[in-house]
């Protein structure tokens, strides 16, 4: 679900909102909608944090755990970003988006590998 919801962000929701709407729209919009974003993906590392607890493998838990991190930075983030737009400090923005960019590239590539360990381990359970 994590995966499906950075996609849908990425490739549905942001390019439609830079392509229609002007730019101080766009900037309200996003501003709206990303801590949303990594409010619903923190929500949703939830469960698979407290499923990993009990999974007998550390390495799903390492997985989960920085999900779960990299969410929260993500949306802490969120503020720094604003603030460094609103103020046009070029180099703090760049960091700070940077981040964020960073953070949805590392949850994306380790729910994947979530999944795939998780069906791997099903599938030899059966």
């Amino acid at each position: 679900m994590i995966v499906g919801v950075i996609f849908t962000h990425i490739f549905l929701t942001t390019p439609v909102v830079f392509k229609l709407l002007d730019e101080a729209t766009s900037s309200e919009f996003l501003r709206g909608i990303f801590p949303r974003y990594y409010l619903l993906i923190l929500a949703l590392s939830f469960p698979i944090l407290l499923i990993s607890f009990f999974n007998e493998s550390s390495l799903y838990w390492w997985l989960a755990v920085n999900v779960s991190f990299h969410a929260f930075i993500g949306l802490i983030g969120i503020p720094f970003t604003n603030v460094a737009r609103d103020r046009g400090w070029d180099k703090l923005f760049n960091f700070s988006h940077g981040l964020s960019v960073y953070c949805t590239i590392v949850i994306t590539i380790l729910s994947l590998i979530q999944f795939f360990f998780y069906i791997s381990q099903f599938s030899s359970n059966v």
